[in-house]
């Protein structure tokens, strides 16, 4: 007896052929464009002059302090993030408020901004009303780090709200529930069960919402300037195309886009893709 697998028909064969010849489409604009940049650099002779010559010195300075730069002002970032995320999310998924989709959308807000526009909020806010009350107390907050912060942390926290609520939005309240009859107290059953069940959505929305914090550059931009003391890795691929260096520039983006994928895999790997962001 034949046991050859029956073959599809014409008209399933069509329907796979399109949608997945979309998704392949889909797939190979996005390597031809990432790729295509990537190639625009001769990496043997660029990492020979980074290495050899008094000006790839100064280039590996500039993008070193721009690495450091961002990772420091991202990780300040996302744990002041998270110490608002985790709460609020929390909130969201599991208590009756009035108004939620008004909530919702207030929430939501800096994330669909335009970053323009959110840096001119941060600067209209920080510098011209809060900003006589930081000069009194001798902090200086826009053009500097603190800034950077405050910039990416305007984007970053309500990212690490949505993202962790999916994931305490996964794990059934009746565990918490079970644990209040058993003699916890709110924040008990919170520490003790709820925030151990969500560790893995909550770490794979940390991931996400690092890589958001490092990537943020509209709002820097206006709000602290494109300068070398604010040049984080966005700022610098910035300040390298604004003065002619095409090369430096990709090389910059290269850097952050390794870091994107990174950051990616992790949230993967954590079953982040299950999260809705």
């Amino acid at each position: 007896m034949s046991t050859r697998p029956r073959s599809l028909p014409a008209a399933d064969r069509m329907f796979r052929t399109v949608f997945g010849g979309t998704l392949g489409l889909a797939v190979l604009v996005i390597v031809g464009i990432l790729g295509g940049m990537a190639a625009y650099v001769d990496w043997p002779r660029y990492v020979r002059w980074a290495v050899t010559t008094p000006d790839g010195h100064a280039f590996l300075a500039q993008v070193w302090w721009s690495v450091r730069l961002s990772f420091v002002t991202s990780i300040a970032a996302t744990f002041l993030a998270l110490v608002v995320a985790i709460p609020a999310a929390y909130a969201l998924s599991r208590f009756r408020y009035p108004f939620p989709l008004v909530v919702d959308t207030i929430l939501d807000l800096p994330i669909v901004l335009p970053p323009l526009v959110a840096g001119v909020a941060l600067l209209t806010v920080m510098r011209y009303w809060l900003g006589p009350l930081f000069d009194s107390l001798g902090i200086q907050i826009h053009y500097t780090a603190r800034g950077i912060v405050i910039a990416q942390l305007f984007i970053a926290a309500p990212f690490a709200v949505r993202a962790i609520k999916a994931a305490f939005d996964d794990i059934s309240p009746r565990y918490e529930e079970v644990s209040r009859t058993l003699g916890c107290t709110p924040f008990q059953a919170f520490y003790h069960v709820g925030l151990p069940l969500a560790r893995h959505g909550i770490l794979a929305g940390t991931i996400m919402t690092w890589a958001r914090a490092v990537s943020e550059f509209g709002p820097i931009l206006i709000f602290c300037t494109a300068s070398e003391k604010t040049a984080v890795l966005p700022i610098r691929v910035f300040l390298f195309n604004s003065a002619g260096d095409v090369a430096g520039g990709v090389v910059t983006s290269v850097i952050l886009i390794l870091m994107a994928a990174a950051a990616l895999l992790g949230f993967k790997l954590l079953g982040g893709s299950r999260l809705s962001l």
